[in-house]
């Protein structure tokens, strides 16, 4: 029996840094939010640290978030930003992403598990891969540097994750070896990637892309592929994507029933 292919719209927002000032930084990217739903978008997701320099308004961030996601009518991803871990009382930060659903409510939250250089210094990392299940599918967050390890994707892809999304923070050096990972975490576990980036040249020159999976006909192989990438500038991409289990692990034993144990490696 076939399986009936599902395509879901998602968007990738690649935020421009360094706006003059909190508001404007934060109306911009309600702004896209809107924009999204205008064009379909059931789910946006923002990169990573896009406020930065402006930390201490997290949580006027996400009321104003859960309100753009609500008068959308989408699921908004934060992407990732400093938040403390536990306030009002704890000091301890956390680099943390956050899933809003369509009525403006918390989903749930990912914390970045690996810590990236100078983040060591000021936060602490997360524990755990979490997947969110919502009426779209079940969801799973990689903030930036996770992505760089193919057990983090792997976990989230053996918890049933239907898509992936990686918001991020990666300079102009690291662009092409971040697009082969997220190709290869793509390809590894069958699974779509929305991957937003952050956009202040030089140092950031955007190219946030969304990856899925092509099925080659006559040979069947089944191969990842970029099929909306952004270029300089402020920009909103989007992309139909397949949530259906044809190419994925799910069905047909992919990450399950051929999956050997290896022995001799400590846990």
């Amino acid at each position: 029996m076939g399986v009936v292919e599902v395509q879901i719209c998602v968007a990738a927002v690649q935020l421009a840094l360094g706006q003059r000032d909190y508001r404007m930084a934060v109306e911009n990217a309600e702004k896209l939010v809107k924009r999204a739903g205008e064009q379909g978008a059931k789910i946006v997701c923002f990169p990573e640290h896009w406020l930065l320099e402006y930390r201490e308004q997290g949580q006027r961030a996400l009321d104003q978030l859960c309100d753009a996601a609500r008068e959308a009518r989408t699921f908004v991803i934060t992407g990732a930003n400093y938040v403390p871990h536990a306030p009002p009382k704890s000091t301890n930060l956390r680099v943390r992403s956050v899933l809003i659903s369509p009525d403006g409510k918390l989903i749930g939250q990912q914390d970045k598990v690996h810590l990236y250089q100078s983040e060591k210094k000021v936060a602490e990392p997360g524990e755990h891969y979490n997947v969110f299940q919502t009426t779209l599918g079940k969801v799973g967050i990689l903030i930036c540097y996770d992505a760089m390890f193919p057990e983090a994707a792997r976990t989230l892809a053996l918890k049933g994750a239907d898509l992936l999304f990686v918001p991020s923070r990666i300079g102009a050096a690291a662009l092409d070896p971040w697009i082969l990972y997220l190709r290869t975490r793509s390809m590894e576990n069958r699974i779509p990637i929305i991957a937003p980036n952050v956009f202040r040249p030089p140092r950031y020159v955007g190219g946030s892309v969304i990856v899925d999976l092509d099925r080659q006909r006559d040979t069947n192989v089944v191969l990842p592929k970029v099929v909306a990438s952004a270029r300089s500038g402020e920009q909103l991409i989007l992309a139909n994507v397949n949530m259906s289990k044809l190419e994925r692990c799910e069905g047909s034993g992919f990450l399950t029933d051929d999956l050997q144990p290896i022995s001799g490696i400590n846990a």
